[in-house]
């Protein structure tokens, strides 16, 4: 069970980094430090793994029996379906410096929903460590010989 919660926040954290990395890309190129094309190339190349990411989690999730995670990343994949249904998940090149403050705004959408997910899988990871019976600091034969000394 460990493995599990370990491999959520750990994809979590990806999807999480990946959002932050769009919006600094984002950021650079309302200051000018990025032109308009690499921006784009970047926000795009990094659109498919988070959609990727997506999947897996939730996969991970459905196959498990964990319905109250999977329902708690479904905002996140829900958002990110109609973006692609819309035809919006891609930044155009022509488009992006009209579309700044609304490609910001979207990824600035996407982090709280990622982050409760974020916050339920450690505290999950913990309690498992916890409850595990496995995670010990010590074996019972050093236990007890620390009682009877």
């Amino acid at each position: 069970m460990v493995v599990l919660w370990l491999s959520a926040f750990l994809l979590l954290l990806i999807l999480i980094i990946l959002v932050i990395y769009q919006l600094i890309t984002l950021s650079d190129l309302e200051r000018d430090y990025i032109n308009a094309y690499e921006a784009v190339s970047h926000i795009n190349r990094a659109v498919f793994p988070e959609f990727a990411l997506q999947l897996i989690l939730c996969s991970l999730f459905l196959f498990t029996g964990h319905w109250f995670m999977l329902f708690s990343c479904s905002p996140f994949v829900y958002y990110s379906l109609k973006l692609y249904m819309q035809k919006q998940h891609m930044v155009h090149v022509a488009d992006i410096y009209g579309m700044l403050e609304k490609e910001k705004t979207r990824r600035l959408i996407k982090l709280p929903m990622l982050f409760i997910p974020l916050c339920l899988s450690l505290f999950w990871l913990i309690w498992s460590c916890l409850e595990d019976d496995d995670f010990h600091l010590f074996s019972e034969s050093d236990q007890l010989s620390h009682l009877s000394d």
